[in-house]
């Protein structure tokens, strides 16, 4: 390195002018990286993939109760047992109302499977997706397949302050999510989870125009099957005016050893 008679460093004067005119440079591109975007050491994938697991066990038994309520109708209330295995399927039956007692559905894949034993007809039926889980503001692919990272490509749009209903104002990661294929229920989904953890919070299901048509906010936090998790889904539908759905669990076992056979269309409707 030269050293001139001043005795200042023509490389150190060079280097900071040199990065002088590279900040400018990345400002005037609008490079420069915004305060609400934060530095990840994990993808937006692998974050979606811990709220995943926020929420469900890779494998679980879990007893829940689906309470969907509308203005000026009745509240309708059912009972639900569900297994779950990620990559398998879920397998869901009907404890009550008595009128739906055992009823039983099947996802595999990217197929949903309903079979009631009372029909007479030993046949199961495939169901849309994207149609509501007996009437409530959850579609059927909302409780068969209870894990998006499987769905939608995901990206990290930054960090916003969200107000939770359990936990006031909360600092959390927003991701969006675009579907991987034409068979999820939603052309696009926004994921809130909290930055400390990847608690899932909230999130928005919007039609393939961009509307949004559903938000589910996740709740009263509990431990429960070896952390804490949120035990309640709530469902708000913002077409049907005062219309939602509340999926409470009830108890949550992780890793219970289950059958793959009985994840089959055989089984179901043995």
């Amino acid at each position: 390195m030269r050293i001139n008679r001043s005795g200042r460093r023509k490389g150190s004067r060079g280097a900071a002018a040199r990065m002088a005119i590279c900040a400018a440079a990345a400002m005037v591109l609008g490079l420069s990286a915004p305060l609400s975007v934060p530095a990840q050491t994990l993808s937006a994938q692998q974050i979606l993939r811990q709220a995943d697991q926020s929420v469900y066990p890779d494998q679980f038994r879990m007893k829940a109760t689906l309470t969907t309520t509308r203005s000026g109708s009745v509240e309708t209330k059912m009972q639900m047992r569900v297994e779950y295995e990620r990559g398998t399927g879920t397998r869901i039956e009907l404890l009550s109302p008595p009128r739906s007692r055992g009823i039983r559905f099947l996802q595999k894949a990217n197929d949903l499977w309903m079979f009631n034993p009372r029909a007479g007809t030993g046949q199961a039926i495939r169901l849309s997706p994207r149609a509501s889980f007996q009437g409530s503001v959850f579609s059927n692919r909302d409780v068969g397949d209870p894990q998006y990272a499987t769905d939608y490509d995901v990206k990290i749009v930054g960090t916003v302050t969200l107000k939770h209903p359990d936990l006031g104002d909360v600092k959390a990661i927003l991701l969006e999510g675009t579907a991987k294929n034409e068979r999820v229920a939603y052309s696009k989904v926004k994921i809130w989870v909290r930055a400390e953890d990847h608690l899932m919070l909230q999130a928005e299901y919007y039609a393939k125009s961009g509307l949004l048509f559903k938000r589910a906010v996740f709740g009263r936090l509990q431990q429960m099957a070896g952390r804490l998790r949120p035990t309640l889904m709530r469902m708000t539908s913002m077409d049907a005016k005062n219309k939602e759905s509340d999926l409470s669990i009830e108890s949550l076992e992780a890793n219970p050893n289950l059958s793959n056979a009985i994840f089959t269309l055989s089984a179901l409707t043995r």
